[in-house]
């Protein structure tokens, strides 16, 4: 499931957009504090900076203390309960993505809380500050903050997280699998969409929106990004040139010539030349 992994969320961090609806930080005390069910159409990230609770979602009843992140993917119902003497400070955000990432997160089995050590404690809440602090701005440069703030807490969950690599993977992730290995295994031939949906038993047109939902790329799109990745290192080898690398790839080579300069900014002549001075430098 590693690979799947490492894969999937790679493409989906490259194009996915964040618009964080409502950010701040919450002081919820049980004298106060009245209890009720919710559930959002955005994700949510819930982060306890002090005291303790209890969340329940999924009915589940997940201890809340000082250090947890937890994540609560749209439309998941759920409440905070409180005891008599307990007292709760949640830093929290609301934000959606660009597509659809629900159905990806679970079934990458993103689990709802990890509890943090204390010096990615600190790092989380600091990183919640600076959310606030750009949510209150209208710079040029404000929404890139966002992005990038939101972006760095995503990697905290992530980085906390524990994939189980002998995990039964989900039904999705088992046609994703075999879609990618046709793809590694095909990328001389001439890979269509009717080709990868045959690969799953769906019909094209929904397997379109069911790559794109999980990947973030058409699956053309993929295949292509795909070919320009390998083509990168084919190029590196001295006993391969343009035109082989070009058929390597199953592209014809002025084609291929448009698309690499369109995907790196170089022509595949130039980009050899530097990325080959480069390495013979060791810079």
């Amino acid at each position: 499931m590693t690979t799947n992994y490492i894969t999937i969320m790679m493409k989906h961090f490259e194009h996915m957009n964040i618009e964080v609806a409502a950010a701040a930080e919450t002081v919820l005390d049980a004298a106060s504090f009245k209890e009720r069910e919710d559930a959002y159409d955005c994700n949510r990230f819930l982060f306890v900076k002090e005291g303790e609770g209890t969340l329940i979602v999924q009915e589940q009843e997940i201890p809340l203390s000082k250090g947890i992140l937890c994540i609560l993917l749209s439309g998941m119902s759920h409440r905070i309960m409180l005891e008599p003497h307990q007292t709760l400070t949640l830093q929290w955000c609301h934000f959606r993505s660009s597509y659809e990432d629900r159905e990806l997160y679970r079934a990458l089995q993103i689990p709802l809380t990890i509890q943090l050590d204390n010096e990615i404690e600190r790092e989380t809440s600091a990183l919640f500050e600076r959310l606030f602090e750009h949510l209150g701005q209208d710079k040029l440069t404000s929404r890139l903050k966002i992005k990038a703030t939101m972006l760095e807490l995503i990697s905290i969950y992530l980085d906390n997280t524990s994939i189980i690599d002998d995990a039964a993977p989900t039904e999705d992730l088992q046609k994703i699998d075999l879609v990618l290995k046709y793809i590694e295994d095909h990328l001389a031939d001439n890979i269509t969409v009717d080709d990868l949906a045959k690969q799953v038993y769906l019909h094209p047109n929904y397997f379109i929106v069911f790559f794109k939902g999980i990947l973030g790329y058409s699956p053309i799109q993929y295949v292509n990004l795909r070919r320009m990745e390998m083509a990168k290192g084919l190029l590196l080898q001295p006993d391969c040139n343009v035109s082989a690398v070009a058929s390597k790839v199953g592209m014809q080579i002025y084609y291929f010539s448009r698309m690499f300069k369109a995907h790196t900014g170089l022509t595949p002549s130039r980009y050899r030349k530097q990325a080959t001075t480069i390495v013979s430098s060791g810079v």
